[in-house]
Order: structure tokens, then sequence, then C-alpha cells
């Protein structure tokens, strides 16, 4: 027992002069081992880029006809897009929040000016059920 004890207490010693005393203490403080995600970090920056993705894809299905903007619309897409573009600037990506960036603009996102007129689309008018039934 003294002797296990006196080799512990020697290899400590020794350690300790070499800077490696923390590390036995403590747990390892290696530089480059610490911390960090390691692997997950890109599995997780895959799926926030794919999010993004779904987001600018669902936006481009669902906001526009005919390549004008639908009003109705509008409210919503932006909402999307201020998401996308929190996540886009987490993961820091450029050419996503580049993509974000350019697709709310065209959106007038977070502008005041009105929509002019020409890039809106047509609403649909849904008919009345009432009027369905009237006829």
């Amino acid at each position: 027992m003294r002797r296990t004890l006196l080799r512990s207490t020697s290899a400590l010693i020794i350690c300790s002069t070499l800077g490696f005393g923390d590390a036995l203490a403590f747990g390892p403080k290696l530089p480059g081992l610490g911390g960090g995600g390691g692997g997950t970090d890109s599995i997780t920056s895959k799926a926030k880029t794919k999010t993004v993705n779904k987001i600018l894809k669902d936006v481009g299905k669902s906001a526009f006809r005919g390549g004008k903007i639908i009003a109705s619309k509008q409210k919503w897409a932006c909402d999307k897009l201020a998401k996308a573009q929190g996540i886009v600037r987490a993961i820091n990506n450029a050419d996503l929040e580049k993509k974000v960036s350019d697709l709310r603009e065209t959106l007038y996102c977070g502008i005041t000016d009105p929509i002019p007129a020409k890039l809106l689309a047509p609403e649909e008018i849904k008919e009345d059920e009432n009027e369905k039934f009237a006829s």
C-alpha cells in the first residue's frame, strides 16, 4: 500500500513539474482536444443548412405566382426568412446568407415602402360558400 502511494505521489510530482499535473487531476487539458463539438458541429451545420434550403424552397413556391409576389403570403414569407437569416448567421454561411438576404429584399421584407403594383400577383378570389348554394 505504501509502495503504491509512493509511486502515485512520485508520478504526480513528475507530471506537475512537466506541466501535466492539471491534466491528471482534472482531466485532459491538451491543446486542440478540449471542448468544441468535434464531429457533431459539421452534422449540426448540415442540418441547419438543409433547414434554410427548405425554407427558401417553401417561400419560393408559396410566396410567388408567375414571378410576382402574392401579397397575402408576404408577411408569412418574411417571417420564415427572418428565421432562416438567424440560422444562417449562426452557422456563418456567406452564400446562404446572400440568398436569404436577396429574397428578403425581393419580398420587401423590412422595407416600409409599399410593394409596387407591377410586382404583385393578382389575388385569387374564392367563391363564397353561400353564393354556391344560393344559385
